[in-house]
């Protein structure tokens, strides 16, 4: 008896919650959109449920109401608990009856546990939630059946085994349907969280793999500087020489100075500089540059090609693309040798 009507308003509340889980994805970084939303779906879930309940006695419908209330109560804000107390009191007087009186009394009742336990244990763990929302549909439908009973002593009916059967029937779908609930929402709250971890620990990452870039791009200038301010100090350097050190050193703090600013603007829009570069004359100061690290590593470069090779790109990435190049290939020569540099057309290119 009235199975199919309750069942009918899990279905209601089931499909609610995920029509909520669907659009939540879209609104949940804007707040406002967010709340409208969980209001709108709740007070459809509630009003569907009023709109098809199951009448046990005149003015008495059995429903499954309460549990979106519940759930307002458990996951929504003041304004969401205000908004949906209005909408639901104001439906129940409108479809009357000898059941309006206990709704209201109800509502007051689960309104002061729940703001009770709000204050003195805050909601921040699944198992205090399923907790109190086991606690309040237990005093709903607890109250509704008491009601409901003591309608038919007065009426002059009999407490027969078919309405028994009903209420616990009433109550034990009320608590099925209720958990139910809670477990989607909690789960889609913690798929939430854990796509954030996953997200945070993305970004650390990235921050961590252009962290060491950085520090790879400006070690290799500072190699350099380093090995020339040694032939610095070296008593038979000629004049010429140091100038033509001193040179190669502003070159290369000039180019920390550029790695820095192309990181620091990553985030701004970059019009990539493209032009014809002659890959041999980039070539001849990559091996001036790094000459001294080859030195101190016992390596000789050579190249084999001196034609003239053309490309249209950025000369500065291209220099530093092939300045890595080479100094990985000397740092990996640890017993010294011969590095040698070939440049060639393939198929025309």
């Amino acid at each position: 008896m009235g199975i199919s009507t309750l069942l009918l308003n899990t279905f209601i509340i089931i499909i609610c919650i995920l029509s909520y889980h669907v659009f939540w994805l879209e609104f949940k970084e804007k707040i406002t959109c967010n709340n409208m939303l969980f209001s709108i779906l709740s007070s459809i879930a509630i009003i569907f449920c009023m709109t098809f309940p199951f009448h046990l006695h005149v003015g008495f419908i059995y429903d499954l109401r309460f549990i979106p209330i519940i759930l307002v109560f458990l996951y929504g804000n003041t304004k969401n608990i205000v908004f949906i107390g209005i909408l639901y009191l104001s439906y129940r007087f409108y479809l009357g009856g000898n059941g309006v009186l206990p709704s209201f009394i109800i509502f007051t009742i689960i309104s002061v546990i729940t703001m009770l336990f709000r204050y003195l244990l805050p909601m921040y763990f699944k198992e205090k939630k399923i907790l109190l929302s086991l606690l309040l549909i237990l005093v709903c439908t607890a109250s509704l059946s008491i009601c409901g009973i003591v309608t038919q002593i007065n009426t002059g009916g009999k407490i027969d085994s078919t309405l028994i059967e009903f209420l616990l029937n009433y109550i034990i779908i009320n608590i099925f349907t209720l958990l139910l609930s809670v477990y989607f929402i909690e789960e889609m709250i913690e798929k939430y969280k854990m796509k954030e971890k996953l997200q945070r620990a993305e970004k650390f990452y990235i921050a961590s793999e252009l962290a060491a870039s950085i520090a790879h791009e400006i070690h290799n200038p500072l190699t350099t500087v380093h090995g020339f301010t040694q032939l610095l100090n070296e008593k038979h350097a000629s004049k010429l020489s140091q100038d033509q050190y001193l040179e190669i050193m502003l070159i290369e703090m000039q180019q920390i100075q550029s790695t820095i600013n192309n990181y620091l603007s990553l985030t701004k829009p970059q019009n990539t500089l493209k032009e014809k570069i002659d890959i041999n004359h980039i070539l001849n100061q990559v091996k001036d540059t790094i000459s001294p690290l080859a030195l101190s590593y016992k390596v000789e470069i050579k190249q084999n090609s001196t034609d003239s090779f053309y490309i249209n790109g950025d000369p500065e990435k291209f220099k530093l693309c092939l300045n890595n190049i080479i100094q990985n290939g000397i740092e990996a020569m640890k017993n010294g040798g011969l590095l040698q540099i070939n440049i060639q057309k393939v198929k025309g290119n």
